[in-house]
């Protein structure tokens, strides 16, 4: 999925208006409705608040709960949800939206215009401390109530990404009845939308269950049926461990398990009873920021030395046994404006690094074998939360240490409980972080390498990247309903963050599921995470 018509066909008109998806027969239920899915996956929600959450599993699960103004499949194309039609101004600056009749929240609250200010103004309060919705939300101006089901969202500058981020759970509308002032918690009381699935119990560490909305008359035009869920009960089971977690499917105490590990792929392909599905995973694949204001990454030459240590290919290879490609470029292939000229734009070569740290001055060798400088020895340091990063990724991060070693830069990885982490982070105290991030947007660009968008002003530029030209890019690219232009801008930025050597991506991954024979109808959404409102248990 290298492009899509997207935003960019669908923006291209001065004023841009989408009609209701109801052209052509209407869609029936499929199968017959009931039965029960359990869904393992490898990580637990830390915050149920997707307004305030940043992390994938919240998104994922607390999609079933919250529908948003807009649907978008893995073909890019936006549909009706909430909105049953849109429309842009003609100075691009404010989308009105006429919202769907009849569509009540769980708690009986009738969804309206209302409903959907409450929301996005919530999000940008600086009480909320939102860590990644109101990035979404850009250039937000406000929210205009015109009447209950016509509502405008203004912003101050035009801002092309907003349907995108409009359509992700993120955005996603709440109660405003249960809107307060922290909603992490997994109270059912709390997590109240219009969605398919109701928000029934969370046990710690264990599950959360979700049961059937029945009253659910609001699917998005994207979907294979109408109505409330096929299933009766859907179940969010956390097991971290993967041969565990793969286990519990082949033995049918599952019958999904999330993020298959390359090396059971094999295995699993040879098994009657289950079936492996995929989705491509957009966004910026698993990646090493380097902190260009540490004192040691904030000379270019030592992060070049480093792109130029690490043997990217051979690393990969052996990590996900063949069956992930390496990357090149922050952005995946799979997301919209991926800039495939940086394909081989570096090679590992460890004596171009040698020259490199030679020239920043690391020409002693101390007993170990490390460089030194003004006999201080070249050393960084990786922090990492054990719980957040699987072994696949800790395996990647050895194999960086290892060829670090080798040129002599002495790469220490430092584990962290998750609560001692953030605010060590946020300062910046740090030379090297990993992480992936699903996505999309390209502007999720913007989100990690503005320099506005630093850990403790509510963005994710891990590498604290201060570059005019890039901010300039991502801006313009932001702002822009023409498809060329916006591909040459995000292009031109991701050039520049190979160039500088801020970010070293390693691997370009897929989301394998492995899926008992009974069930059917599981999908894919545009970020590559799984939908289960057509799920069926035949």
């Amino acid at each position: 999925m290298p492009h899509f018509p997207g935003p960019v066909a669908l923006l291209s008109a001065t004023i841009l208006t989408l009609v209701t998806a109801c052209s052509g027969a209407v869609r029936q239920p499929t199968g017959q409705a009931g039965g029960r899915v359990v869904f393992a996956t490898d990580k637990e929600p830390e915050c149920f608040d997707t307004q305030v959450s940043q992390s994938d599993i919240s998104g994922v699960l607390m999609r079933n709960v919250f529908d948003s103004l807009v649907s978008r499949g893995q073909d890019g194309e936006f549909k009706p949800w909430l909105a049953s039609k849109w429309s842009l101004s003609a100075d691009e600056l404010t989308y009105t939206f006429t919202l769907r009749e009849g569509v009540k929240f769980s708690d009986g609250t009738p969804f309206d215009a209302a409903a959907v200010k409450a929301n996005y103004d919530r999000i940008v309060a600086p009480a909320t401390k939102s860590k990644y919705a109101a990035g979404l939300l850009g250039p937000y101006a406000g929210t205009t109530v015109i009447d209950p089901l016509t509502v405008a969202v203004r912003f101050t500058r035009p801002f092309a990404s907003f349907l995108t981020a409009a359509s992700t759970s993120y955005l996603g509308i709440r109660s405003p009845k249960a809107i307060a002032a922290d909603l992490c918690a997994g109270s059912p009381a709390q997590q109240v939308g219009t969605g398919p699935f109701l928000f029934a119990s969370y046990t710690r560490g264990q599950q959360v269950v979700l049961t059937r909305n029945p009253s659910y008359n609001s699917a998005p035009a994207t979907a294979a049926h109408t109505g409330p869920a096929n299933l009766s009960e859907l179940v969010f089971r956390f097991v971290a461990e993967d041969t565990v977690r793969v286990g519990s499917v082949t033995s049918g105490q599952a019958d999904i398990a999330d993020r298959v590990p390359p090396n059971q792929v094999g295995t699993l392909k040879n098994n009657a009873t289950v079936q492996l599905t995929s989705s491509n995973t957009p966004g910026l694949g698993y990646q090493y920021f380097l902190n260009t204001q540490s004192p040691l990454f904030a000379d270019r030459r030592v992060r070049l030395a480093v792109q130029q240590a690490f043997d990217v290919d051979r690393a990969v290879k052996a990590v996900y046994f063949g069956e992930y490609e390496r990357a090149w470029s922050p952005l995946s292939p799979a997301t919209e404006a991926y800039d495939a000229s940086l394909v081989n734009s570096f090679k590992y070569d460890p004596a171009a690094a040698a020259v490199l740290l030679d020239q920043a001055g690391y020409t002693g060798r101390d007993a170990q074998g490390f460089r030194t400088k003004a006999g201080r020895r070249l050393t960084a340091t990786l922090l990492y939360v054990p719980l957040y990063t699987p072994e696949d990724r800790r395996t990647l991060d050895q194999a960086l240490q290892g060829d670090l070693k080798k040129v002599g830069i002495e790469l220490k990885l430092v584990p962290m409980e998750a609560a001692a982490y953030e605010p060590v982070r946020n300062a910046g105290e740090y030379d090297v972080i990993a992480f992936a991030w699903g996505g999309s947007n390209p502007d999720l660009l913007r989100t990690m390498f503005d320099s506005k968008n630093f850990f403790d002003a509510g963005g994710n530029n891990a590498c604290r990247f201060t570059d005019r030209a890039v901010d300039d890019w991502l801006a313009a690219a932001a702002a822009s309903t023409d498809p060329v232009a916006r591909k040459d801008l995000y292009g031109k930025a991701q050039r520049r963050i190979i160039d500088e050597g801020v970010s070293l991506p390693t691997a370009v991954s897929e989301r394998q599921l492995a899926v008992r024979s009974a069930i059917t109808g599981l999908t894919f959404d545009a970020n590559g995470w799984p939908l289960f409102y057509d799920v069926e248990r035949s």
